[in-house]
């Protein structure tokens, strides 16, 4: 192991919120990511945009979608889309997924510098992807031609990062399933927070290494070293892009894993342990508790993640200026052995 390290954040700078009402009426949070794309004239302008599904219908609302161009648009759509991994910013120029459309609402023409306020769809049938792990997504799409969709491409989208299951959630994890303890450290003079459930690497930060600047912070969590019934790999990343800091980044979505593996200033460091992903009502199923995600919003210059199954920490790390990524109810990110 070279020193703890940490990844940049690729993640966008707006947020919003896509609402999932179901039976229990549960409400997922989201993440907005804007689009690069050369033919794109709108986009969203304000943090509140969601969908509101209850049973076999959905509604689709957007508190402000703006043409920041000096032309007139094509037509634009809000579009409710199901994605069995969720879009990364960086991989999406133009596109919509090729999987499940569940809902659409026609919007009309912007001119130049014109705004749509408080765009609210009627009642409209849901769509139903297969059994699974899925991750809404609400698109601002523009005709422009192009091929599929009817020719609409994406302007701007938010996605539902926890994922939920529909049909069969993943069965608890049998009791003989093996686990190890991830061990959280604290670097005083970053700021930086580092886990690591690697029996050599505890070792060896707990004997000293480097100088003893990584201290336990007293706080660990079970994850699973093997793959279970439904659970997810959790890929591993570094980077020593924002020297002399360093930081890791841990995802369990595969197709974030994939991106970064091709950016040549991270380094993939392989499969850190599995954990299991949300239930559709942002809980963790039987035998597993939630795992929460935070992010230091790069202040200080670098980017660090925390990630704990303590409640009392997450609030404190809230006041303190980190943002949470998760579910918007439970705020989980994940769920790992209880």
């Amino acid at each position: 192991m070279t020193s703890p390290r940490a990844i940049a954040s690729s993640r966008p700078t707006r947020r919003s919120a896509l609402r999932r009402t179901a039976a229990a009426g549960a409400f997922l949070a989201l993440l907005l990511a804007a689009v690069s794309a050369c033919a794109a004239t709108a986009a969203f302008v304000d943090s509140d945009v969601f969908a509101r599904i209850d049973g076999g219908t959905v509604s689709l609302f957007a508190a402000g979608i703006k043409n920041n161009t000096n032309i007139s648009s094509g037509p634009l759509r809000l579009e409710l889309w199901a994605a069995s991994v969720p879009p990364i910013p960086s991989t999406v120029v133009n596109t919509v997924p090729t999987q499940y459309k569940l809902a659409q609402l026609s919007l009309g023409v912007l001119g130049a510098g014109q705004q749509f306020n408080n765009v609210t769809s009627p009642s409209m049938t849901l769509g139903s992807p297969p059994d699974g792990v899925w991750y809404y997504i609400v698109y601002l799409t523009e005709f422009t031609g192009a091929a599929g969709n009817d020719g609409y491409t994406a302007d701007d989208f938010v996605v539902d990062l926890s994922g939920v299951t529909i049909g069969t959630p993943p069965p608890p994890p049998p009791p003989s399933a093996p686990t190890a303890v991830a061990v959280e450290y604290y670097q005083a003079q970053w700021g930086f927070y580092f886990v690591t459930a690697f029996p050599d690497e505890i070792a060896f930060l707990d004997g000293g290494a480097f100088g003893g600047a990584w201290q336990r912070t007293g706080e660990t969590f079970l994850v699973w070293p093997q793959a279970i019934a439904g659970s997810l790999a959790t890929c591993r990343f570094f980077s020593d892009a924002f020297a002399p800091k360093s930081t890791h980044f841990y995802t369990p979505f595969a197709s974030e894993c994939a991106v970064l593996k091709t950016e040549p200033v991270w380094a993939y460091e392989g499969i850190a342990f599995y954990v299991q992903p949300l239930l559709a009502n942002g809980l963790c199923a039987t035998g597993t508790v939630p795992l929460y995600r935070l992010y230091n919003n790069s202040m200080g210059g670098a980017p660090n993640h925390r990630y704990t199954t303590s409640v009392t920490t997450l609030e404190e790390m809230l006041v303190a200026g980190w943002s949470f990524e998760g579910n918007g109810v439970t705020r989980a990110f994940a769920c790992v052995a209880g």
